[in-house]
C-alpha cells in the first residue's frame, strides 16, 4: 500500500507523524508531505517532503507528488492541507477524492473558526472521516454532521507504549525534577488559552506548597505566564523549558509523580494517555475528552478548572499523599494499553484504509 500523508507540521508533539507514520512505517510505504518546514529529522523508511511554509509551493509538491506516485491512500490530517490537496488534483486528477481520509484532530468547539471553515470543505470532499475518538465526534454540529454524519466513524487515539519502554530502559539516573521537591509537577501543552496553564498558577498563588513544577510547551502565553510564575510562594518552583523532544518528554513523565491538566477543550490528549502509562497521577478539568480517558479513579482527579477550591483540595492530596501515589505508579499501565495502545488505533485505520482500497477497486 502506498499513502501520502498530508499535515501542517512535522515537529516534536506532531500526532501525525509520531503515532501514524511512525506507527505504520513498517506496514505501508508512505510519503510525509508538511506545510512546514520540519523541526526534527524523519526517520529513513519514511519519506519526506514539505512547502517551506509556503501554500504555493506545497501545491507544487502535492501536484508532483501525485503526479509521478500511484497513491492508494490520501490521509489528511488538517483543513489547510486538505484544501492545498483539493487545489493541487483541480480538475485533472479529481477522481483521487475516492481515496481520501479525513481526520479530525480536535474537539470542534475549540478550533478557529476559518479552520472549522476549512475542515468542513475537506470533510464533504473526503470519502472517509474520521475522529480522534467518541467526543471528538461528539463535538461536531448537528449541522456539520446533516453532510458528513454518513461517512463519519470515531476512532480512538492510541500512544506508543513501546517508545516509553525503551525511553524507561535507557533512562539515566539523572533526574529532570530537583531531587529534593516535595512534589514533582508536570504540565505538558502549547501555552495558551485553550491549555489554561494560568488556572494553575493564579492558584498557586494563594497556597503555600513545596513542589517542583515543569512545563513543557511553547505559545503566545508563555511570557505572561512566566511572569506570573514570579508571584508564587517561593516553596513553589517553577520551571519553563519550552517545546522539547518527545523522548525528552517521555522522561520527565516517568520522573513526575503528577500531570495536570487544565484544558479547555482537547482532541483527545496524547500526554495525558502518556503520562498516565508513565506512572503520573493524574488532575484532569472536567471536560468530555478528559472523561474520555478516565483514568482508574484511585490516580485521578477531575476538577473543574474555574473551581479554585476544587483546584487547592486536589494539590493537598497530592501532597498528603504523596508516598502512596509514588508506590502505585504502575497501576494504570495494564488499562492503559488495553484501552489506548497504539495497535488498536493502527489496527482501526489499516481497516478504514482497506475499505477505501476495497472500494476503488469496486468502482
Amino acid at each position: 500500500m502506498k499513502l501520502l500523508r498530508l499535515a501542517t507540521t512535522l515537529n516534536p508533539t506532531s500526532a501525525p507523524y509520531n503515532q501514524f507514520s511512525l506507527g505504520f512505517k513498517t506496514a505501508i510505504d508512505q510519503t510525509y508531505c508538511s506545510l512546514l518546514k520540519n523541526d526534527i529529522p524523519i526517520d529513513t523508511c519514511i519519506k519526506g517532503f514539505h512547502g517551506d511554509g509556503s501554500i504555493f509551493k506545497m501545491i507544487q509538491v502535492v501536484r508532483k507528488l501525485i503526479t509521478h506516485n500511484n497513491y492508494d491512500v490520501v490521509h489528511i490530517h488538517s483543513g489547510v492541507t486538505g484544501i492545498i490537496f483539493l487545489i493541487a488534483i483541480f480538475p485533472l486528477r479529481i477522481s483521487l477524492l475516492k481515496n481520501t481520509v479525513f481526520t479530525l484532530h480536535n474537539s470542534w468547539n475549540i478550533i478557529k473558526v476559518r479552520n472549522q471553515i476549512l475542515n468542513f470543505i475537506v470533510m464533504l470532499a473526503s470519502k472517509k472521516i474520521c475522529t480522534c475518538g467518541k467526543s471528538s465526534k461528539d463535538s461536531i454540529p448537528n449541522k456539520i454532521n446533516f453532510f458528513t454524519g454518513s461517512k463519519t466513524s470515531a476512532v480512538v487515539n492510541g500512544f506508543d507504549y513501546h517508545r516509553i519502554d525503551s525511553v524507561e530502559s535507557n533512562f539515566s539516573s539523572n533526574s529532570h525534577f530537583a531531587q529534593s521537591a516535595s512534589v514533582k509537577i508536570l504540565c505538558v501543552g502549547a501555552l495558551n488559552n485553550t491549555k489554561n496553564q494560568i488556572a494553575l498558577l493564579e492558584v498557586l498563588k494563594k497556597i503555600k506548597i513545596e513542589a517542583e513544577i515543569i512545563f513543557l510547551g511553547d505559545g503566545i502565553n508563555k511570557s505572561s505566564l512566566i511572569e506570573l510564575s514570579k508571584e508564587l510562594d517561593k516553596s513553589t518552583k517553577t520551571i519553563f523549558k519550552g517545546r522539547v523532544s518527545r523522548n525528552l518528554t517521555i522522561e520527565h513523565m516517568l520522573d513526575a509523580d503528577v500531570s495536570i491538566s487544565l484544558s479547555k477543550g482537547e482532541g483527545l490528549p496524547i500526554a495525558v494517555l502518556e503520562s498516565m502509562y508513565a506512572g503520573c497521577f493524574q488532575i484532569l478539568s472536567i471536560i468530555p475528552p478528559h472523561k474520555e480517558i478516565s483514568p482508574p479513579s484511585n490516580r485521578c482527579i477531575y476538577v473543574d478548572a474555574s473551581n479554585t477550591s476544587e483546584i487547592i483540595s486536589s494539590l493537598y492530596f497530592i501532597r498528603d499523599n504523596i508516598a502512596s501515589i509514588r508506590a502505585s505508579r504502575a497501576f494504570s499501565k495494564e488499562y492503559s494499553v488495553q484501552s489506548f495502545g497504539l495497535d488498536n488505533m493502527l489496527k482501526e485505520y489499516m481497516t478504514v484504509y482497506n475499505s477505501l482500497l476495497n472500494g476503488a477497486k469496486q468502482i
